[in-house]
């Protein structure tokens, strides 16, 4: 299955899903403690897909950040957000320097930043990135739900893909997340 623009979820998950605004403070709102773990940061490879939805030509090198969000010290989503090496030191310079922070810190506080569409797709079993959150976190549904969507800043494209890992259970919306305004 490819990314489509529609939402095949039902119930909390599918809520989940096409929330827009910060799911870092729309997560933050479940839980006592919320936090980020980073995996990986730097320059690395892009997948075809992503230097697609980038439009990047060439050599496929981008600047990557992979991070796991965590809430009460459990993984529920896996994040991974890419542009093009060059944008990682002019309009998106501000994503080297995140720490532990959530990339939301950026894309919702800051002036001159878009978001395009979203676009959804399920993971099944045989997928290469359900294999490797399986090897980073304990638990992971068989079949994962995603998310992405192009943020834009000065003409330059961030990816932005979020991967809800948490057993489907564990989306529940409760109320606290439906007073977070967008």
């Amino acid at each position: 299955m490819r990314w489509t623009p529609y939402n095949f979820a039902q119930g909390g998950m599918g809520r989940w899903l096409q929330a827009t605004g910060s799911l870092s403070a729309r997560l933050a709102a479940t839980g006592k403690v919320f936090s980020v773990q980073v995996l990986r940061q730097g320059r690395m490879p892009l997948t075809e897909d992503e230097a697609q939805a980038l439009g990047v030509a060439g050599p496929r090198l981008g600047y990557v950040r992979e991070v796991l969000l965590k809430v009460d010290g459990v993984s529920v989503v896996f994040a991974r957000s890419v542009t093009a090496h060059a944008h990682s030191l002019g309009a998106w310079r501000s994503v080297r320097g995140l720490g532990t922070r959530p990339l939301a810190n950026v894309l919702f506080t800051r002036s001159g930043i878009t978001r395009q569409a979203m676009q959804y797709r399920q993971f099944g079993p045989h997928s290469a990135l359900l294999r490797q959150v399986q090897q980073l976190c304990a638990g992971v549904p068989r079949g994962l739900s995603a998310r992405r969507s192009v943020f834009m800043r000065q003409c330059a494209p961030l990816l932005v893909m979020e991967v809800f890992i948490a057993p489907q259970a564990a989306w529940r919306w409760p109320a606290a997340v439906w007073q977070i305004t967008d």
